[in-house]
């Protein structure tokens, strides 16, 4: 029973003790710890590499930073003037390194951008001033982060996708391949967060480009993009020439602003396969990103859909006034007219007719020229507004119509509007239509030939004068006609 009085008495004694530590002393002022400025120093927050053109206001915008902040975290007062060269802190807190300006090309999206330049979804976002994925449009100037000569991303990607029922590990063990290095490059947060039909990337010794395409896409090509208003566009598909086991790609479907757009294997033999596409930019469409959409059919019936945003440039337009009879106003006749045309105009005929360049359709050729596609029309003061849907060429009362390639006839009889009409279906959506003519020298169903004479030149319909009207409508929109004269599509 000793053993307890004992504790009892040594606690009581550690009690005692430890009291004295515990004594009250005379109470000390406590000097606060000073609170780091707001701002940061010149040692703190990103690098920008002062570019031509640059002044210290549009930096502070681009970067989404109070100018006075940027000037204070630079040690610049008002009047100081930077250079090109020149080296600034940006107060942009959790971004380290230099900031560099890249485009944003076709077939990116936010995973591989942000995978390709290794920076946090979030931190880019914030960079960017991204509020959608959509805002990522082929073109678009985007802020990534790297060292004093450019961005430190990954210069040379492969991209690889895993089949149904196909685990990373299982992927990385076949190759041989450590399953951690695709988690780093691609930001997962393990090999078991890669999912299936997923595209993934991996360092290489060539870059692939498409990042956010499946590999058996090998190439995507929007020739002379951005595309421009009241032209012609052109859109290449190219098959990779080895699969490495993935179904082949067996097709593709294209949409431009909502509106399918027929797309054909081009040449047919062609190995590996390739698809080409044609489409118009209607002459009033908001000179804007637009959407372009491409789906993917593969061998094993499975699809994959791609879409970005693609800018378009304005096009150079005139402008006309025109004083007609009041007669010629009455917009009732003109849009039932209209309307067939328009189902006429277009229609998409699977076979190609055309070879090479169109041919001129007036023995002018395509120098002589009264009106010019695209034009912004003001009719009898403003009473009806619109524009030139095709181009007037010289032809005075009989001179010869020809066509410009082969096709075939799929209307040939005077109308109301228009009067005189031919109607050409050359293939693949691209179809021409010929107004105003005295006579009419070929009949619907008619297979013509480049430089055949389909009728002669006059004034019928609602027309002022003896001329050729000629339109051209690539993927149901009506385009400039002259570009056919020049360029050979596809």
């Amino acid at each position: 029973m000793r053993q307890p009085k004992l504790m009892v008495a040594w606690l009581a004694w550690s009690a005692m003790f430890m009291g004295l530590f515990a004594w009250p002393h005379p109470a000390r002022a406590i000097t606060p710890t000073p609170t780091p400025a707001a701002t940061p120093t010149p040692e703190e927050g990103p690098r920008y590499i002062v570019q031509p053109g640059d002044t210290l206001f549009g930096i502070a915008i681009q970067f989404g930073v109070d100018v006075e902040a940027l000037r204070q975290a630079n040690g610049l007062d008002e009047e100081a003037i930077i250079y090109p060269g020149d080296e600034l802190i940006l107060p942009i807190p959790g971004v380290t390194g230099y900031l560099h300006t890249v485009h944003v090309p076709f077939g990116e999206d936010l995973d591989s951008l942000t995978r390709r330049y290794r920076i946090d979804r979030t931190v880019f976002a914030r960079l960017n001033f991204l509020l959608s994925p959509y805002q990522l449009y082929m073109g678009r100037p985007i802020t990534v982060p790297g060292d004093r000569e450019g961005p430190t991303g990954f210069q040379a990607l492969a991209r690889l996708q895993l089949e149904p029922g196909e685990s990373l590990l299982e992927r990385a063990l076949a190759h041989h391949d450590n399953p951690w290095r695709y988690v780093l490059v691609n930001q997962l947060m393990s090999p078991a967060h890669a999912l299936p039909d997923e595209v993934l990337l991996v360092p290489s010794e060539k870059d692939q480009g498409l990042a956010a395409l499946p590999p058996q896409v090998a190439e995507i090509e929007l020739v002379d993009a951005p595309w421009v208003q009241g032209e012609t566009w052109e859109l290449w598909v190219r098959a990779a020439p080895e699969t490495n086991g993935h179904p082949q790609l067996d097709a593709v479907q294209t949409q431009w602003r909502g509106r399918g757009i027929a797309t054909f294997p081009w040449p047919e033999d062609a190995d590996p396969r390739q698809w080409v596409a044609l489409g118009g930019i209607h002459a009033l469409a908001p000179v804007e990103p637009h959407s372009l959409r491409l789906t993917f059919h593969f061998a094993d019936g499975h699809t994959w859909v791609f879409e970005q945003e693609v800018p378009i440039r304005a096009g150079e337009f005139g402008f006309e006034e025109i004083t007609v009879p009041e007669e010629f106003l009455d917009m009732q006749v003109a849009q039932e007219e209209s309307q067939r045309v328009a189902r006429l105009m277009r229609h998409v005929t699977p076979t190609k007719y055309w070879d090479g360049l169109f041919e001129p359709p007036s023995p002018y050729g395509g120098d002589c020229i009264n009106s010019l596609f695209g034009t912004r029309r003001s009719y009898n003061d403003g009473k009806l507004w619109g524009y030139h849907a095709g181009v007037d060429l010289c032809g005075g009362l009989g001179t010869p119509i020809l066509a410009p390639a082969a096709g075939r006839v799929v209307l040939a009889e005077p109308l109301t509007v228009r009067g005189g009409s031919v109607i050409i279906d050359h293939g693949w959506g691209v179809v021409s239509g010929y107004w105003h003519l005295s006579e009419i020298e070929v009949k619907e169903g008619d297979m013509v030939k480049p430089g055949q004479e389909i009728g002669k030149a006059g004034s019928t319909g609602r027309s002022t004068g003896p001329h050729l009207h000629w339109e051209l409508w690539v993927g149901g929109v009506p385009v400039n006609p002259l570009t056919w004269l020049t360029r050979v599509f596809p």
